[in-house]
């Protein structure tokens, strides 16, 4: 019989989370990756992408952590009394790509749910539910794999994170798509695939957070601060800074000042 230890759904955090348990966590361990991260398989950290998952194998490493600069899984704690019947078919120690993520993910609701409802048997459907939803996570796609997506995936995971490290590291989309040897409009349309936003908001996004952050934590020129983002234009970066946060950037660097 499976018995739940604990549940989390969206559980969100910053660009610096990390998990690094040696010798587990006592129990078995299910996470579905809702955003981009790093793992350990073996002793190779690979970049893995949202909505994939892994399942812990009971005593085993432990290792997981953000990729980019924000974070969020879902995660299952259990175990079993009899492994040896309850765990076949089920997968463990690898990445997995379940085919019906939504459906996954509405069998933890449930099982959260029915876990807090003390009924007479409850704890008969945990279990339940919680082999079902093993079994769903381990009906893994090879579609994935094989798409044109996955081709590229790692590299397309590492130059996100390149540029979200350094928004000066690219000047633009065309130099992206040079760096990993594609067209401007293929790599424009794997980037949404993977991400679900175009790769020049992302690009944006990622130099009006650094921008912000020079001008509320440091005393840089404005004209430093939009070379260190990636503008060689400081007009132009006027314009974006204040198209994106509605004031210009010594508006933003004052209103910083008298809040701290």
């Amino acid at each position: 019989m499976f018995s739940m230890h604990q549940i989390g759904i969206n559980y969100a955090h910053s660009s610096d989370f990390s998990i690094d348990r040696p010798e587990g966590s006592g129990d078995y361990l299910l996470i579905v990756f809702k955003t981009p991260a790093v793992l350990l398989l073996g002793e190779e950290e690979i970049p893995v992408p949202a909505d994939s998952a892994v399942i812990f194998k009971k005593g085993g490493k432990q290792y997981y952590r953000a990729l980019i600069d924000t974070y969020c899984n879902h995660y299952l704690h259990f175990d079993t009394d009899t492994p040896e019947t309850e765990m076949e078919g089920i997968r463990t120690g690898c990445l997995l790509f379940p085919r019906d993520m939504p459906e996954a993910e509405q069998l933890l609701r449930m099982i959260n749910k029915e876990s807090l409802s003390h009924g007479e048997n409850s704890a008969v459907y945990v279990s339940l539910l919680i082999r079902l939803l093993l079994l769903k996570i381990s009906e893994t796609t090879e579609a994935h794999e094989n798409s044109v997506v996955g081709l590229h995936e790692n590299e397309l995971l590492e130059l996100r994170a390149e540029f979200h490290n350094n928004p000066a590291l690219y000047s633009d989309i065309p130099q992206m798509a040079r760096h990993l040897g594609l067209s401007v409009s293929h790599f424009q349309q794997l980037y949404k695939e993977q991400f679900g936003v175009s790769c020049y908001s992302d690009l944006l996004a990622a130099r009006m957070k650094r921008a912000r952050y020079y001008l509320s934590e440091t005393t840089l020129s404005v004209g430093e601060i939009a070379a260190l983002c990636g503008y060689e234009n400081v007009t132009c970066f006027l314009h974006r800074f204040k198209a994106k946060c509605g004031v210009t950037p010594g508006e933003y660097r004052k209103r910083a000042q008298e809040k701290s």
